[in-house]
């Protein structure tokens, strides 16, 4: 009996499972003084039909935002339990929090912004942008919202004050995922071109590009702004990091397939890499210029977009049961999501 039960807590581990509503994830394999840690996953289903896309963490807030088709579900961040909801979108990407506290939701068929209440939901504005407003942040440095437009090969520039574009800064090509260092930077992947676009935000204006060596089709991004260090998950399996100054290559590590989401834990050094195989790559960063993959953790399938809490360690994400339809010849072939299916993925670090 002990030899069954041990091969079936083996299965469980291997596959993320169990028969409550959290799954261990096995141990980290021992590095040094770095030791050996846990990671538990649970799942809260959420309302709402098809997939989800980006989450962010507001602690000032305590609030978590969850993109989700139409909707943007906001949730006590301690809790988890649902606060208000931002509806009548037609496709929510992205959301970021201004100085203010108020919230801003890319809505990327309607080329708009929304800016909305994170109290009530309630919508306060609707912003017109460039074409298919898809990642969007708050940039510190110079009090604005950016808003990435896929569509459009540009950059969206949002003054709070006046809840109007004040500056649209041309891309290369269109923009994946960007990042702000809070001190005048913002660093935005270009899948296309294999590179970085650095964005001066005092001048709005891009400054220079950061060619990454060995990166074909960069998407997510993290920024370590202690060690000046960017991550890029790159469509040939690997994560590549930069030195943010130099745009020197400082390493390189491999990864799942078609990497989407990441975030970097300043206190653990763990970068994780959300793929969409059903796994996500965890990293661990030795120094800034050496890093190693600690661990691959088995994840719910689609569960690509991750993001952190600092303050207790926890990731989140979100997924669906997914449903495939007929595969249509030169187009990217992606899944559907069952009806009544939808969940947020809570990763804690133990």
């Amino acid at each position: 009996m002990h030899q069954i039960h041990t091969a079936m807590t083996m299965l469980a581990i291997a596959f993320g499972l169990s028969a409550g509503v959290e799954a261990r994830a096995g141990h980290a394999r021992h590095h040094g003084s770095i030791g050996t840690s846990a990671l538990t996953i649970r799942r809260v289903p959420l309302a709402g039909e098809g997939r989800g896309d980006y989450l962010l963490v507001d602690r000032a807030s305590n609030r978590l935002f969850v993109t989700h088709g139409t909707t943007v579900h906001i949730l006590d961040l301690t809790t988890l339990k649902p606060v208000a909801e931002v509806r009548e979108l037609t496709a929510a990407h992205g959301v970021a929090i201004d100085a203010s506290g108020r919230g801003y939701v890319s809505d990327g068929n309607s080329d708009s912004v929304v800016v909305f209440d994170p109290a009530t939901g309630a919508q306060i504005a609707r912003i017109a942008v460039g074409k298919k407003p898809d990642c969007i942040l708050f940039d510190p440095a110079s009090s604005t919202i950016m808003a990435f437009d896929a569509g459009a090969d540009e950059t969206s520039v949002i003054d709070p004050a006046k809840l109007a574009v004040v500056a649209t800064i041309k891309l290369p090509q269109a923009p994946e995922f960007a990042r702000s260092d809070g001190r005048g930077h913002v660093f935005v992947n270009l899948g296309e071109v294999n590179a970085i676009a650095v964005i001066d935000t005092a001048k709005m204006a891009i400054d220079h590009l950061i060619p990454l060596a060995g990166c074909d089709d960069p998407a997510p991004m993290d920024i370590d702004v202690v060690r000046h260090r960017l991550f890029s998950g790159c469509g040939n399996h690997v994560m590549v990091v930069a030195d943010a100054g130099s745009g020197r290559i400082v390493g390189s590590v491999p990864i799942g397939e078609d990497a989407d989401g990441m975030a970097f834990d300043p206190a653990t050094r763990r970068i994780f890499v959300g793929n969409c195989d059903g796994t996500w790559t965890i990293v661990r960063q030795r120094d800034g210029d050496r890093y190693s993959v600690e661990r691959t953790l088995p994840i719910d399938r689609y569960a690509k977009t991750i993001a952190l809490d600092p303050a207790t360690h926890r990731l989140f994400s979100s997924t669906a049961d997914l449903v495939w339809p007929p595969a249509v010849a030169g187009k990217k072939h992606l899944p559907n999501a069952k009806s009544g299916t939808f969940r947020l993925l809570v990763v804690s670090q133990r």
